[in-house]
């Protein structure tokens, strides 16, 4: 539960066991606005951007090579990305590979990675 997953503060925890209840009593009641798991993330409420691209040429980088196990990895956490609601399918001609990245404590994690010095727009960014 997500009470269990609060780490109060030890200055809590000392002898204030009734404290404590009230903290994970009130996490109780607003249950509703904690992230279940990392793909629970609600509507997204962002603006949409716009990119200004310095060349008309899209970006396309072909795919690393990974090992079938590797490719399975990646496709399993693209499908839990794509049923969370977090990514969507496109046929656009810009395109950059995906490799996977450890972490220690989650296991693998998906990476873009993105060439920078190819990508050629000038942001602006909106107050």
């Amino acid at each position: 539960t997500i009470e269990d997953q609060v780490n109060l503060p030890q200055s809590v925890t000392e002898n204030k066991c009734e404290l404590r209840k009230e903290v994970k009593d009130i996490i109780k009641n607003f249950d509703s606005v904690f992230s279940k798991d990392k793909y629970d993330v609600d509507a997204l409420r962002v603006e949409p951007q716009r990119l200004m691209l310095t060349s008309d040429l899209p970006v396309s980088l072909r795919p690393y090579c990974t090992s079938p196990v590797e490719e399975q990895e990646i496709k399993s956490q693209v499908e839990k990305l794509l049923q969370a609601g977090l990514i969507k399918e496109s046929n656009s001609p810009y395109s950059s590979p995906v490799t996977l990245v450890f972490k220690s404590d989650e296991g693998k994690k998906n990476s873009i990675m993105h060439r920078f010095q190819e990508i050629k727009c000038s942001m602006q960014i909106r107050l």
